[in-house]
């Protein structure tokens, strides 16, 4: 790979940035039209690359591109990419099928993906399309992500919604649940910077436990008989709450077909 390009330096794209560039071994060119991200973006990239306002560098110099723009800006992005040498693209766009994609860039070679946030910090879940994929491109986004994070491949454009509903939102899902226990906590009697320090800490523990072990064994870990979890359990059960995660992650997905 002689250059990366990057089209789109918010959130997403300076998370995938942050979890991979200490490990190319090639220049990064970044790009966006907001002063405020290409200054968050050169933050990121340090020494490692550079960003730049206008496509123009990456059309006409970079083998592989990554695309993490708006949905609503897609379109105007991906045709000024369909000139130019040939390329590899890596797209997050959210809602846009791989027949759109490559629709709109002409003979490069498109990959399909939905990644997360926590990339930002290594632990992203990055998701892509193997429709037909080659063995090299394979590995050339294991090789890509595999420090921002997990890699999954899904056989079936069917499913890239319900991953953009369950892990591509599911971060926003996470943060209300810690906010909601820390303000509980709260209401309990704690302080606010204690409350949230254990909401995080029991958030993060859980997430590592979960690694070994399936969740409803993990809760009934916890669950002793008459015990504060199973009251705390059956309070949240007659609330809705799995009731109102499956509506998150049903409304996030229908959202991203809408798109």
């Amino acid at each position: 790979m002689q250059k990366f390009g990057v089209i789109g330096c918010g959130k997403m794209g300076q998370a995938l940035v942050s979890g991979m560039i200490h490990h190319l071994n090639c220049p990064v060119i970044c790009c966006d039209v907001s002063s405020s991200a290409r200054q968050s973006m050169t933050e990121i990239l340090g020494n490692k690359g550079f960003v730049v306002e206008d496509i123009g560098e990456i059309v006409d110099s970079c083998d592989v591109v990554l695309v993490a723009v708006k949905p609503v800006h897609a379109a105007g992005v991906l045709n000024k990419l369909s000139g130019g040498c040939e390329k590899t693209i890596l797209s997050i766009v959210a809602g846009m099928k791989y027949e759109q994609l490559r629709a709109f860039t002409g003979r490069h070679t498109v990959i399909r993906m939905m990644p997360n946030t926590p990339a930002l910090v290594g632990y992203g879940s990055i998701v892509v399309l193997d429709n037909g994929l080659t063995p090299e491109n394979r590995q050339l986004v294991q090789d890509l992500f595999v420090h921002a994070g997990t890699v999954h491949f899904v056989p079936r454009e069917s499913m890239m919604d319900a991953v953009t509903g369950l892990s591509g939102s599911g971060p926003a899902l996470f943060a209300i649940m810690a906010e909601a226990l820390a303000d509980a906590g709260v209401a309990e009697g704690l302080t606010r910077e204690l409350a949230q320090d254990l909401a995080r800490e029991t958030m993060l523990g859980t997430a590592k436990l979960l690694e070994k072990q399936h969740p409803a064994i993990l809760k009934e870990n916890v669950m002793s008989p008459g015990g504060t979890t199973a009251a705390g359990v059956l309070a949240a059960e007659k609330a809705g709450f799995r009731t109102a995660a499956a509506a998150f992650v049903q409304s996030a997905s229908a959202q991203s077909r809408k798109l």
